[in-house]
């Protein structure tokens, strides 16, 4: 197996932070910045000391400070970053500390001392380091025009010390800040994940209860289509197990699953129920969440379709644009008591807002549905309620990524 395929199977034992890449971009904008402030503040000083007899002015300041910032950088900050390396990779629990703990606030005690001791060392070295190149530059047409006067070791090692706190000070706070929005983060995504298994729990038994009900009410009227029922509904529970314990799958499973619920609705509602399905060959392996299209077309039949004698229509459709997935499901009438609060042909004023149409937002279905897309998508997905007074329809519209795997 080469090195490449080794290191996709078997990731870095330590932190992902801890990538050279990671680090060394982030240090090199804080040293470019401690660089700025330090000629800045070393050059004002000399400009406020009526005292000093010689000047030496913006650009040789700034040439010091890159030659400090830049040695202490690579040396100091290249063996720190082996040295933490090294200590996360002999921890047998680095993932499950480094969740807890922190970067640095995690290594052992031995390491963080070495890491110390280390760097003691290194500073030292790095002041030495970038006296020499700085002495180095001057003698070269690059610093011909500048002072050519050297800073005492003494002053390197000042200027490289504090600008090593400075960046531990930092990195300090900026691994708790990191630690702490990867915890709130957790938190997060584990209280939207028991608030929809919650949701779940309650809506199986919420179809399941509903189909019995409608069962219920065919064995005295009808005992042969009763049995017939009972056969598809054992078949309509096996097929949809699966789905509704699933986090996704493809657009023609959703439209399946709809089809076989709605099959088994007609058996109650006859030529009342008028199902359409509208689904494009290019979409049916477009991944969507599980089990979403139920609850909106059992509310479409228990709110728009059963309360009316002659039932209505049911259109459950998909269709791209652009880059969303747009579903709707249309259903004749409109439930009696929100009548009133219906806008005539006007959307809602917010797509994820309560609508006008169930102002409480007590609808298990919807209020099922707006909670699995705003956990799983955010502000990238939207649930629309519009009712249509001139046809008496009620449509809602579901607008998510398409082709994009639910997090």
């Amino acid at each position: 197996m080469d090195t490449t395929t080794h290191a996709m199977h078997h990731p870095a034992p330590y932190p992902p932070t801890l990538k050279w890449r990671h680090v060394m971009t982030r240090l090199f904008i804080v040293n470019e910045l401690l660089v700025l402030v330090g000629a800045l503040s070393m050059h004002a000083t000399e400009r406020l000391d009526p005292k000093l007899t010689q000047v030496m002015g913006l650009p040789y300041y700034l040439l010091w400070m890159h030659c400090i910032g830049l040695c202490a950088l690579f040396l100091n900050g290249t063996v720190m970053l082996i040295l933490a390396r090294r200590g996360w990779r002999a921890m047998p629990d680095a993932q499950a500390r480094h969740a807890r703990l922190g970067l640095y606030k995690g290594l052992p005690g031995t390491v963080k001392w070495r890491m110390v001791g280390t760097s003691l060392l290194t500073v030292c070295a790095s002041a030495w380091l970038s006296r020499q190149l700085f002495i180095g530059l001057l003698g070269s047409p690059l610093g011909a025009s500048l002072p050519q006067a050297y800073p005492p070791f003494e002053v390197g090692l000042f200027n490289t010390l504090y600008g090593t706190i400075v960046v531990y000070v930092f990195e300090y706070f900026q691994d708790r800040h990191a630690l702490s929005q990867a915890r709130e983060e957790t938190a997060r995504k584990l209280s939207a994940q028991a608030q929809l298994d919650l949701l779940r729990s309650q809506l199986d038994p919420h179809m399941l209860f509903n189909t019995l009900s409608n069962l219920y009410v065919l064995i005295d009227d009808n005992p042969a289509q009763a049995r017939s029922m009972l056969t598809h509904l054992i078949d309509f529970l096996r097929s949809t197990l699966a789905g509704s314990r699933a986090t996704q799958h493809g657009l023609g499973e959703e439209f399946r699953l709809t089809a076989d619920y709605l099959w088994l609705m007609q058996f109650r509602m006859g030529d009342r129920l008028r199902p359409q399905l509208t689904l494009p060959d290019e979409l049916r392996d477009t991944p969507v969440p599980a089990m979403l299209l139920q609850p909106l077309v059992e509310n479409a039949i228990k709110h728009g379709l059963e309360a009316r004698k002659d039932g209505g229509m049911l259109s459950v459709s998909a269709m791209a644009q652009g880059q969303q997935l747009v579903l709707r499901v249309c259903n004749s009438g409109i439930p009696a008591e929100h009548a009133a609060n219906a806008s005539p042909d006007a959307p809602t004023p917010s797509s994820n807002a309560l609508s006008p149409l169930n102002p409480s937002g007590s609808g298990f279905g919807l209020r099922f549905v707006r909670d699995r897309l705003a956990a799983l998508y955010g502000e990238a997905a939207s649930v629309d309620l519009l009712h249509l007074s001139s046809s008496n329809t009620t449509e809602v519209t579901l607008r998510l990524p398409l082709n994009a795997t639910a997090s």
